[in-house]
């Protein structure tokens, strides 16, 4: 987001042309790469916040399983 801060440094002016100010980019332009970066930070949370919820989810389902499991096993050793 502070990407266009940069863009009056001497080097910038250098290649893009000395109307460069730092939200006018002169002779250049960014064109999708400024676009794609943000979407891809916004996938990195939407992801990681799914991650996180269905992850909790499997776990809990693991526990009821488990539950199961240890009810079975219990029953089979008191018939023995």
């Amino acid at each position: 987001m502070i990407f266009p801060d940069g863009w009056d440094s001497a080097e910038v002016k250098w290649m893009c042309g000395e109307k460069t100010d730092k939200y006018r980019l002169g002779a250049c332009s960014v064109r999708w790469a400024y676009i794609l970066a943000i979407i891809g930070i916004l996938h990195a949370l939407i992801l990681s916040f799914l991650v996180f919820a269905l992850g909790n989810r499997q776990d809990s389902l693991l526990a009821e399983e488990l539950k199961l499991e240890n009810k079975v096993s219990f029953m089979d050793k008191s018939q023995a």
